[in-house]
C-alpha cells in the first residue's frame, strides 16, 4: 500500500513555504526598515568622520 504520491508529498511542501512566508511578512518588514536605518546610520557617522579627518589633513597640510 502507498502511502504517499509525489504530487501530495509537492503539495505539502507547497504548503509548508506558503506558511513561512506568511509567518515573515510583519518581521520582515519590521527588519527592512532596521537594516535601512543602521546603514543610513553607518553612512552618516562615515561622512562626519571623513570630515574631520579631511580638515586634519588640511591643517597639516597632508592633503593632496
Amino acid at each position: 500500500m502507498l502511502l504517499f504520491t509525489w504530487m501530495g508529498l509537492w503539495t505539502k511542501a507547497a504548503h509548508l513555504f506558503q506558511w513561512s512566508f506568511r509567518v515573515m511578512e510583519g518581521p520582515n518588514r519590521k527588519m527592512n526598515i532596521l537594516f535601512i536605518a543602521i546603514g543610513a546610520l553607518i553612512a552618516l557617522y562615515w561622512l562626519w568622520r571623513q570630515n574631520q579627518l579631511n580638515r586634519k589633513a588640511e591643517q597639516e597640510e597632508t592633503f593632496k
